[in-house]
């Protein structure tokens, strides 16, 4: 009872550390993706910022190079941002999932085993105790009905030999 206890604690443990280390991962890929477009941003920033400048300037071919890279730029965190967003974890997350239900239904199952076993061994308590306390109480009631019967079969051949002995 306890080793299958004791395997499924160790089966639990294992599905959430697995669990986590799959978030962990998830999470990081997020976080990389999203630095990626914000840095994409950042830098669609700078561009528009120098296209605006440009856009000062006399001459107008600069202006138009450096606002078609800041467009380009923009539109990739957009995309960028947008897989990071969507990017869900695999099978093996719904793998981890199963494991982990599956060890606390066992876990469950085992502890309702082991409540009726309390049950069981708390009611031959209290029949034991009554017992005791029965047989404190009234001793001679509680020898009388065991003894009753190889009272009476004595008594049943002492008389049989006493008719025997008159005959």
């Amino acid at each position: 009872m306890m080793d299958s206890v004791t395997r499924n604690l160790r089966v639990l443990w294992r599905a959430e550390s697995i669990i986590a280390d799959i978030r962990l991962r998830q999470l990081m890929t997020r976080s990389s993706l999203r630095g990626a477009a914000a840095l994409l941003g950042v830098f669609a920033f700078l561009m528009g910022n120098l296209a605006v400048f440009f856009a000062l300037q006399p001459s107008w071919g600069s202006i138009w190079a450096a606002a078609l890279i800041a467009l380009g730029n923009l539109f990739l965190a957009i995309v960028v941002l947008l897989i990071a967003e969507r990017s869900r974890p695999g099978r093996e997350m719904d793998l981890a999932l199963e494991v982990r239900n599956s060890a606390i239904q066992a876990l469950e199952a085992d502890a309702q085993v082991l409540q009726e076993q309390l049950s069981e061994l708390r009611d031959e308590v209290r029949g034991v105790r009554q017992a005791i306390v029965g047989f404190v109480r009234h001793p001679v009631d509680s020898v009388l009905p065991g003894l009753l019967v190889p009272l009476a079969g004595a008594i049943i051949k002492g008389l049989r030999k006493s008719d025997g002995d008159k005959a």
